[in-house]
């Protein structure tokens, strides 16, 4: 080999290091979710294609879903946590017993819209859910638009036509909530709502707008009532040494595109998701009801002995100033 082949060589060598290292950080995303769902297509899977073009190419990601060996809904926090998913996407309430202060955001009637719901729980976060949320870097929190009860068959506009009707819940407070009026609270994932309210196993669920439609539960339901009981958290958060080994210009671009500036799109997103819903009921014959002021107003009353147990359970774990802290977020 010649002197300048082999300079020339060495050179080579020399710029394909220095791509190598242009990209070497190779990111793990995961999330429970299938990768036909709104969060998927139009939030999980364009911020990591926005985190590696804002990071100039240095950062690739790959994103696990459901299916996969990180795609399970129980291990998201904790994988995260452990450094085998870099980023996850998760549900609070799954598994259950672990942010119990956070739960304050899913107390029945707290929020009225999704707004309202996601200015509650990002503004806690700082001085009542960082501990909570240690261990881990949090690029934001989200909830999702105010619960529907939706039903096949029975007609509900007040709390008393639920009596005796077996309704699917999302979380324990829901499940009191509705047990005190009556109704029978089942648990069951979401994905099998549909076959079991065209069978008849239940009667009803309570979800948000865009999980009866993801879920084509609209598809058998022919009343529903958007009383805006709940909301439900959900985090997203990153290993705390992947986000600290990085280099500084990198950690800014994350600093960017997530906490405020990501939690502010979420409202507009969830709306999104779930606009087609009522369309999809009253175009095959069912109807949609909004309650006015003063019928959301007997739903609160009927449920406030529930709520007023819920929240002095949570007081006596988290303190009260939590609990009038979400309340004062939630009349702003």
């Amino acid at each position: 080999m010649t002197y300048r082949a082999a300079i020339a060589g060495l050179c080579t060598s020399v710029a394909m290091a220095t791509t190598a290292n242009a990209q070497d950080i190779d990111l793990t995303m995961s999330h429970y979710l299938p990768p036909v769902l709104g969060l998927h297509v139009d939030f999980l899977e364009p911020f990591a294609r926005e985190l590696e073009e804002k990071s100039g190419g240095k950062i690739a990601v790959d994103i696990q879903t459901a299916g996969s060996s990180l795609g399970v809904i129980t291990k998201q926090w904790d994988q995260t946590q452990d450094g085998l998913s870099d980023i996850s996407f998760g549900l609070h309430g799954i598994p259950r017993g672990r942010f119990t202060c956070t739960q304050v955001v899913e107390l029945p009637f707290l929020t009225d819209s999704v707004e309202e719901a996601n200015a509650v729980l990002w503004g806690l976060y700082p001085e009542y859910l960082a501990e909570e949320h240690s261990g881990v870097k949090v690029l934001a929190l989200m909830a999702h638009d105010p619960g529907v009860l939706a039903t096949n068959g029975k007609r509900v506009e007040t709390p008393e036509d639920l009596k005796g009707l077996r309704i699917r819940v999302p979380s324990p407070f829901i499940a009191a909530m509705l047990e005190d009026l009556g109704a029978v609270p089942v648990g069951m994932p979401p994905g099998q709502v549909y076959e079991n309210m065209q069978t008849g196993a239940i009667d009803g669920v309570v979800l948000p707008w865009a999980g009866l439609k993801e879920f084509r539960i609209t598809e058998v339901t022919t009343n529903a009532i958007e009383i805006g009981a709940y909301t439900t958290p959900f985090y997203f958060v990153m290993n705390e040494d992947t986000y600290n080994d990085m280099p500084d210009d990198v950690r800014s671009v994350i600093d960017e595109i997530t906490g405020d500036a990501l939690v502010a799109k979420f409202p507009n997103w969830w709306t999104e998701w779930g606009a087609a819903g009522p369309a999809q009921i009253t175009d095959a014959g069912g109807e949609v009801i909004t309650p006015d002021a003063a019928l959301r107003q007997t739903w609160i009353d009927a449920t406030a002995d529930t709520v007023a147990q819920l929240e002095k359970d949570l007081a006596e774990q988290c303190g009260p100033e939590l609990i009038q802290a979400a309340r004062a977020l939630a009349a702003n």
